[in-house]
């Protein structure tokens, strides 16, 4: 790390070993490297500019405590899902529960295959019991996430249902992925290409109220379009004013306070620094709401 021009100078090098040997490993911490500017120098390699192992520990840290939030909102948002599919489901004098799960695996013949494989003592009691005569109540327990969001999207096709758009479900499951497998979300803060779904956290800013022009630009970073279309979603399919409350009070106080603890980290680093920040504004829009909603 010194060899690439990474600085010691707030956490020094016998504090760095220390955190490398217990807390994280090099892999994974240069990871967050990838938000700072090299160069090649002639004889010397690649080199980092204005990079310290502070920098890079502060932003695992905070990747760390972000996904452990997240993760509780993604959840949220799978479990009320399924909630609003049988809700729907209920009303509905054209559909008995069964139906639409016969005409799920008609056109999944390899679901079948897929039960065989679940190692789960709850998912595997469910399976011989159930099996042939699976009801929505049943197969949405031993789904994944992505095998629900198909059915989902089926029964609300059908019935041309209000719902959440089966796309915005498939970027909280891509995030309730990552964060399930313990990937860091915080390693490529850049800006990226464009997407089908930039244009839909363009729109969400701008019925948060976030309208100036540099918004467009930072919803062509992933994380902050995963985090605007995530916080949109679980604010429109969670119905539970508590939990939206509690969920985005803990985020609030994650985003306003511990991502500004060492903030003069990155006051010179133009791609984390406006990251940071619009996340903060984000999530306390959201808050706000939800708190207005809460006291109501």
């Amino acid at each position: 790390m010194k060899a690439q021009n990474i600085g010691f100078s707030i956490v020094n090098e016998t504090e760095a070993i220390e955190y490398l040997s217990n807390h994280t490993y090099y892999f994974r911490l240069k990871f967050y490297a990838e938000n700072y500017e090299k160069i090649k120098q002639p004889g010397l390699g690649t080199r980092y500019i204005d990079l310290e192992f502070a920098y890079l520990k502060e932003l695992s840290l905070l990747d760390l405590y972000y996904r452990r939030i997240m993760f509780n909102i993604v959840q949220d948002v799978e479990h009320y899902a399924k909630i609003n599919l049988l809700k729907a489901l209920a009303k509905n004098k054209k559909e008995d529960g069964y139906k639409i799960v016969e005409e799920y695996l008609t056109k999944h013949k390899w679901f079948d295959k897929e039960l065989s494989r679940h190692q789960s003592k709850y998912a595997k009691g469910l399976i011989e019991k159930y099996k042939g005569n699976l009801a929505v109540w049943n197969i949405i327990e031993i789904q994944t996430f992505a095998q629900f969001i198909d059915l989902y999207e089926m029964y609300f096709d059908k019935y041309q249902q209000k719902h959440i758009e089966p796309r915005l479900l498939e970027v909280v499951k891509s995030l309730r992925n990552s964060i399930a497998h313990n990937n860091c979300v915080m390693f490529n803060l850049h800006r990226g290409a464009g997407t089908r779904e930039t244009e839909i956290a363009i729109e969400i800013a701008g019925k948060l109220g976030i309208k100036d022009e540099p918004v467009e630009e930072m919803m062509l970073v992933s994380f902050v379009r995963d985090l605007i279309i995530t916080l949109y979603v679980f604010d429109n399919v969670v119905s539970s004013r508590e939990e939206k409350y509690f969920q985005l009070e803990l985020l609030n106080r994650l985003t306003s306070v511990r991502f500004n603890r060492h903030i003069e980290y990155f006051a010179n680093n133009p791609v984390v620094l406006p990251v940071i920040q619009i996340s903060e504004k984000i999530v306390e829009l959201f808050f706000e709401k939800a708190k207005k909603e809460y006291w109501v």
